[in-house]
């Protein structure tokens, strides 16, 4: 029996619980929250006992993996105390906020011999999945262009993390950073970035608009929209190749042309559950710390990605295009 760990227990966590009950071999075995009501409530809902510490959550007898799922400003401290206990770690998108914070993390999980991994759930969509595939066999030639743009309301809290930037990074860090992380997949690393931001919600701090446009190395291009305030919410993500492409719908739907004429069209159907992305990293994750292989998504790829979202939110605060690699910074406003 794989026992799982879980720092934090806001909405992100009932997601993660609902994903880890349903992976055979595994159990949510210890939980803990600043807030205690909610540690409890979740703790209660799966039979997990509810730690009143941290130190005790660390301690916990044979804890195999900590998801941490915190607001990302104190993510780097959790990590270094946990690669300290010794435990494999999963930790929820950004993995910090700043390129210096990350460092420390991933030199305090290398340095203790901990796996850390970044969740960043969207690579485990199968539709995003078989996207990346097809590239990778040819299917559609080399990439010329990719594109992710998620339009949908979300009502942030005035005075919640998520509303401040110094404690969640804002929508570049936030929403933004899976679309940016799905094309650094396809893609690969990133050259230089434009993007400008919007802000309809004057009570918080952050931006909800968000549109940038991305130069990679390959030579080929990427663009990623999202809103938090867009009425008729609607997704699409698409790739275009040499040879082929292809577009994703409401992540529901994957349509396209392949090399050689050949048209493709995967249907996951109405009923299909996004919470179905979290359910795959899950099995993955624990599969991984079962059998002692690596994380498919290491600490260094989530820098890599926090890298490109600094890159973007720096672009749309200073109205500049913005190259890379980012010079290194203490936080995510030090440079701009």
């Amino acid at each position: 029996m794989i026992n799982v760990g879980f720092l934090g227990a806001g909405e992100i966590a009932k997601s993660h619980a609902a994903a880890v009950a349903q992976v055979q071999g595994a159990r949510l075995a210890a939980i803990y929250d600043a807030l205690p009501q909610r540690a409890a409530a979740i703790a209660g809902q799966y039979q997990a006992v509810h730690c009143d510490t941290l130190e005790q959550l660390l301690r916990f007898p044979g804890l195999d993996i900590l998801y941490i799922l915190t607001p990302p400003a104190v993510h780097a401290d959790q990590i270094s105390a946990a690669a300290e206990a010794g435990i494999p770690i999963l930790c929820e998108k950004p993995l910090t906020l700043s390129l210096a914070e990350a460092d420390r993390a991933i030199l305090a999980a290398r340095q203790h011999g901990v796996p850390l991994m970044t969740g960043q759930s969207h690579r485990y969509h199968p539709l995003a999945s078989k996207a990346r595939e097809l590239l990778l066999e040819g299917s559609l030639g080399d990439i010329v262009a990719a594109w992710s743009h998620r339009l949908t309301t979300l009502a942030v809290k005035p005075g919640s993390w998520l509303s401040q930037r110094a404690l969640g990074g804002g929508l570049a860090l936030q929403y933004a950073l899976h679309d940016l992380d799905w094309e650094r997949w396809l893609a690969g690393e990133a050259t230089a970035v434009s993007a400008q931001e919007a802000h309809t919600h004057p009570e918080i701090d952050i931006e909800d608009n968000l549109w940038a446009l991305v130069q990679f190395q390959n030579g080929s291009s990427g663009s990623v929209g999202v809103s938090w305030s867009c009425q008729d919410a609607y997704t699409e993500r698409g790739v275009i190749g040499s040879r082929g492409n292809l577009r994703i719908i409401n992540q529901r739907r994957l349509v396209g042309q392949l090399a050689g004429g050949k048209k493709i069209d995967i249907n996951l159907g109405d009923d299909y559950d996004w919470e179905d992305v979290f359910v795959r990293e899950a099995r993955d994750a624990i599969e991984r710390v079962r059998t002692g292989q690596p994380f498919a998504i290491t600490g260094e790829d989530g820098r890599a990605t926090l890298e490109l979202g600094l890159a973007v939110q720096k672009a749309a605060m200073t109205r500049r295009m913005i190259s890379l690699p980012l010079l290194e910074t203490t936080s995510t406003e030090a440079a701009w």
